[in-house]
This record gives structure tokens, sequence and C-alpha cells, in this order.
């Protein structure tokens, strides 16, 4: 976990921190069912690492045990700022899979939006993104 800052936030459901590429990584804790106020704090976090900047994020999911509505609802930015320019998922679990396939489907960000399972593959798509950042 290399920050660029050195900043690194722990909240209940998530760890968050701006990575030395330019990319804000978050991770969920293994087992946690995220409510509202978890996905109102992480996104306090993410903006908190990045400053004023927008970076792209990378959302670790593989170890998620479930999301409710409203944090989903929070989570795909609508009717706000978004805080991120784009966002890759990291999923492994089939329920990984169908709250990453849900948020794409159902939700729609109002930023590009990618489901990965490796996360290499997700750091190289979201290096596009990081590119034009000052």
């Amino acid at each position: 976990m290399d920050s660029i800052n050195n900043k690194v936030i722990e909240l209940r459901a998530f760890t968050s921190w701006l990575g030395n590429d330019r990319i804000c990584y978050t991770v969920v804790k293994p087992n946690v069912v995220v409510e509202l106020q978890d996905a109102i704090e992480n996104s306090s976090s993410v903006k908190e690492v990045s400053g004023d900047t927008i970076y792209p994020l990378l959302v670790n999911l593989k170890e998620i045990k479930s999301i409710s509505k409203e944090a989903r609802d929070h989570f795909s930015m609508k009717n706000r700022t978004p805080g991120v320019n784009a966002i890759a998922m990291l999923v492994r679990s089939p329920v990984s899979r169908i709250i990453g396939n849900f948020f794409i489907g159902i939700n729609r960000s109002v930023v590009p939006t990618k489901l990965f399972t490796d996360e290499s593959e997700a750091v190289s798509w979201l290096k596009q993104f990081a590119l034009h950042i000052k």
C-alpha cells in the first residue's frame, strides 16, 4: 500500500488511500454489510486523501458481504458532484460480482465504471484517466 501522501484512512467498512500511481484505492473490509453511513463516510475519506484533485478510483469489493440500496444509490453519484473521474471495481466472489454488475447495470454511475477480476488490468484501465491530472 504505497501512498502518495502517506495518508491512509481506516473506517468501519473501508480502508482508503491515494496511491503513488495517482489512483485512489478503497478496499471493503471482509464480510462487511455496507450501509448508507458507511458510503457517506467513505466518499468523505476518498475526498480527504485526494485533496481537491479528482482521481480515478479502484474499489476492491472482493470480500464484501452485501450493500444496502441506499449505499448503492449514494455511490452512483446521481444528484451530486462526482469526487472521482472513473471507477474500476475488483470482484471475485459471486456476491461481489452481483453487486458490481447491479451497480453498473441499475445504478449507472455518472463516471466511466468497469468490473475487473485482475487488479493489474484494473489499474491499467484507470491509468488513462490519471494521465490528465496535474
